[in-house]
């Protein structure tokens, strides 16, 4: 039958829908997905499951990824997961997805570019997005001094990143409760989040984490909740926050992204990062392109490892759309992608939680 006729260069056979399925539990590890995938399977006969499988999977992922869950062995299906999964970092289009330097929370565009009028055009709402982006900071830390993007939550006291990020300084220790981690010093370790962290100023707006509110399991999406203090030692209170948006984004809708890219390839960071790194910088770009689950978007702003947690926002409203999480490596040449957890997901998280957000409808949607 043609849609079982899936071969690969290292198998001799197409996989059975068991072992199929058993490279969709691998490649996706999550919950939700599954099961939303499950829902669109026919069961009934081997045939029907493969082209019930194959018409779901085609509109939302490439040519490569389908061929790799029908045909790869488990632990193939496990080493692209890495590759695709693990990345933080994803130069999609080099053309036209430039990323501009943040300096005294302005964007600074050293070259000409297309992006410059549409950022004019918005420049009231991206003012006040730029200032509530901040870089999580650790003090005793035996590897590294910090661990990613973070943003502040409007009208709350709650810093947004990733469960990948929080795990360099955070952990559970009980049922139900989250706890900083221990420095090498065996004191307390020092989590901060810095709001600037700009290439041309020396100043530090920096705020301590006091708590970590909750960090998702491995088989859910990629989201940490910490709980920040709201005034800092000098006397400072905190930035406006971000405002969550309740709608969900449009293919080809423009954005962008906030955050602390962090290039050790000196001809990447040369090329596409103003030759800096580990400071604040604009990426603008677009989705463009739906996933298996409503929670997931694809996007196609150029991003590096330290981008991890940065929010994707809205060019109009200046709303949270969506957290960045993770990347293609930059040498896949088959399938390149950056994916965040929608905002969607953030809001219902926050209800689960019994966290305060309060919503409000931005004039334009009334």
């Amino acid at each position: 039958m043609e849609s079982t006729q899936h071969t690969s260069e290292n198998e001799s056979s197409p996989k059975s829908p068991k072992e199929v399925l058993a490279n969709l539990k691998a490649h996706y590890n999550n919950d939700e997905i599954i099961s939303n995938i499950r829902v669109h399977i026919n069961f009934e006969t081997e045939e029907a499951f493969f082209e019930s499988l194959q018409t779901f999977l085609s509109d939302k992922e490439s040519v490569h990824i389908i061929n790799m869950l029908f045909n790869s062995s488990i632990d193939g299906v496990a080493k692209e997961m890495e590759l695709y999964k693990k990345a933080e970092q994803s130069i999609i289009r080099e053309v036209d997805r430039p990323v501009f330097l943040i300096n005294n929370d302005q964007i600074e565009f050293g070259k000409t570019t297309d992006w410059k009028k549409h950022v004019d055009e918005n420049i009231e709402t991206i003012s006040k997005v730029i200032p509530a982006v901040g870089r999580i900071e650790l003090v005793g830390h035996h590897e590294m001094e910090w661990a990613g993007t973070g943003w502040l939550l409007k009208d709350t006291d709650i810093i947004v990143t990733n469960r990948h990020v929080a795990q360099h300084f955070a952990s559970k220790k009980e049922e139900g409760v989250f706890k900083i981690n221990p420095s090498y010093r065996r004191r307390p370790l020092g989590v901060k989040i810095d709001f600037k962290k700009e290439q041309d100023s020396g100043e530090t707006f920096e705020f301590d984490i006091k708590e970590v509110i909750h960090i998702t399991k491995g088989s859910e999406l990629d989201i940490a909740l910490l709980r920040v203090q709201t005034q800092n030692h000098n006397g400072h209170k905190l930035p406006e926050g971000l405002e969550l948006s309740y709608d969900p984004p449009t293919l080809k809708e423009d954005i962008y992204v906030v955050g602390y890219p962090a290039c050790d390839n000196d001809e990447s960071r040369n090329k596409h990062f103003n030759s800096v790194s580990e400071v604040k910088q604009f990426a603008p770009g677009a989705f463009f392109r739906t996933c298996i689950s409503n929670y997931i978007y694809h996007h196609d702003c150029t991003t590096w490892g330290g981008n991890s947690g940065s929010p994707l926002l809205d060019f109009r409203t200046g709303k949270v759309l969506g957290i960045h999480y993770a990347g293609t490596l930059e040498e896949r040449k088959e399938f390149r992608t950056n994916y965040a957890v929608s905002g969607l997901f953030l809001i219902e998280l926050l209800e689960e939680l019994g966290e305060k957000y309060n919503y409000k409808v931005h004039p334009d949607k009334k």
